[in-house]
């Protein structure tokens, strides 16, 4: 058994990750772009507009993904729009009946939908960010293309994500790995029958050179739990599932759970996929940690002597 990974990045999806990340953003704790960036994107969007975006249930991103690598041509957030405006909903269920089994009947109502939102985000809103995100997306996924021929499609993946294994199974047939920079340090992982969209963030996008990096940021508040590293010293064994881990540590499994997100995010720990969204092994990530004293080594040396 064995899938394809196509790495994909066009400046779409990071207009529909945005938006997804604004409008769930107090579901995404720990984010590096967390209150104080949405409090402040808000202040720029229309009233009118920011109200509508109140409304939490908007989907926004998961299916919309499967759309944007059928789109033709260069695929800039105004010719998806127009391309996306332009299909009929006959056409549309068509795209997505391979991949999705409970399409919505009201596609025409949808796509309208869509269609106004991702218009009005990207007037407001995507049009303003640094063009070096969208620049250091575009680089990322260069790269990651040439190391397609040169490491296993599993390991690629985990080197994208920082710790996400994706083991093969009969079902699934191809993996999108695209760069995201708004949901860093999250992966966005969705799978859809026979495929699977992989949203994994981009190390230090745009950050400034006396800047704290988000990596560093991350490993090190990982490590200042002492339960988090029970659960390091406690991986060093083998292999567990959740169940092991959370009565190894004695904690409730949203508090388990808690530590395990934090920890993945960080590099630190790998999770186990076998063809579905739900994780079903974890296992200690030695590179990470060794990643680690390279952040901060980096850090400390990059000091021009300036305060």
């Amino acid at each position: 058994m064995s899938f394809q990974v196509i790495v994909d990045f066009s400046p779409v999806n990071e207009l529909i990750t945005s938006l997804y990340h604004y409008i769930n953003f107090k579901q995404h704790r720990n984010f590096s772009l967390s209150k104080d960036w949405h409090n402040s994107v808000k202040t720029e969007l229309h009233p009118h507009f920011a109200a509508e975006l109140e409304d939490d249930r908007l989907e926004v991103l998961h299916r919309i993904n499967l759309l944007v690598w059928q789109c033709p041509g260069e695929r800039t957030p105004k010719e998806f729009i127009k391309w996306l405006q332009d299909q009929p909903p006959g056409d549309l269920y068509e795209r997505l009946a391979p991949w999705i089994n409970n399409i919505p009947g009201n596609l025409k109502e949808l796509r309208d939908r869509m269609v106004y939102l991702l218009s009005e985000w990207d007037v407001q809103y995507f049009q303003h960010i640094d063009p070096r995100i969208i620049e250091q997306l575009k680089d990322d996924a260069r790269q990651k293309r040439d190391l397609i021929s040169k490491v296993s499609s599993i390991n690629l993946i985990e080197e994208a994500t920082n710790g996400i294994r994706i083991e093969p199974n009969e079902m699934l047939k191809t993996v999108f790995l695209i760069p995201q920079y708004h949901c860093r340090p999250a992966t966005i992982l969705d799978y859809f029958e026979s495929i699977c969209t992989c949203l994994y963030p981009v190390k230090s996008a745009a950050n400034d050179a006396n800047e704290l990096p988000w990596e560093l940021t991350f490993v090190t508040h990982a490590l200042a739990d002492e339960n988090r590293l029970k659960i390091l010293r406690f991986l060093h064994s083998g292999m567990q599932n959740f169940s092991a881990i959370q009565s190894y540590i004695g904690l409730a499994k949203s508090t388990t759970n808690h530590h395990l997100s934090i920890l993945r995010r960080a590099g630190l720990i790998r999770t186990h996929y076998f063809g579905s969204k739900f994780i079903h092994q974890y296992s200690l990530r030695e590179e990470g940690l060794e990643q680690m004293q390279n952040l901060i080594n980096a850090y400390i040396r990059n000091n021009d002597g300036g305060v």
